[in-house]
């Protein structure tokens, strides 16, 4: 995307949040609004880039600063922290 130019940054993250949430009515997902989960990835723009090869694929991704799930931080400073509020969701 960021190579290629064939995406604004803007239509990436929606193709990734707003429009699979839709597309499987997680309606409570891939939106900031009150009352919603509240998954949040803070990145640097410049430094973001998957790590992960088809040999190493569980690489983490650099330029990550913060990432929150459920409204609690799970990366804090490009840090991974040992908290783990995910869970697994289920289309309606």
């Amino acid at each position: 995307m960021r190579e290629t130019g064939t995406l604004s940054i803007e239509e990436a993250i929606r193709k990734i949040t707003s429009s699979p949430a839709r597309k499987f009515r997680l309606k409570d997902r891939g939106i900031l609004r009150e009352g919603v989960w509240a998954d949040i990835t803070v990145f640097n723009l410049d430094t973001a880039t998957d790590k992960g090869n088809q040999i190493d694929p569980r690489q983490y991704p650099e330029g990550i600063q913060y990432v929150w799930v459920n409204g609690e931080i799970v990366v804090d400073n490009e840090k991974q922290t040992v908290v783990r509020p995910g869970k697994i969701l289920f289309a309606e």
